[in-house]
């Protein structure tokens, strides 16, 4: 899998490696992903449905100028690293 970071991310991964209570930047993710289901009620659990098309187009004209830029930076960086098909089956 791979995942796009912003620079902020990745100085944040950087910062909690060198505390020593992680050996990698996998467990500090996976850490983190431990926390938000940990804070997710039984019912938001459940429905963990997508974002309504009206309120994510809402959310999008909100973003600056650098968010934007970001976003498709991030978008880029996503496309160049899709899974050949045959790896999807495994």
């Amino acid at each position: 899998m791979a995942v796009s970071l912003t620079l902020q991310n990745r100085q944040t991964l950087k910062r909690l490696l060198k505390t020593g209570r992680w050996n990698n930047e996998s467990e500090i993710l996976r850490y983190g992903l431990r926390l938000v289901e940990r804070e997710l009620t039984e019912e938001q659990r459940a429905d963990l449905s997508p974002v309504p098309r009206e309120q994510l187009a809402k959310a999008l004209r909100q973003l600056t100028t650098r968010e934007r830029a970001e976003d498709a930076r991030m978008t880029r960086a996503s496309l160049r690293h899709r899974p050949a098909p045959e790896d999807l089956d495994k």
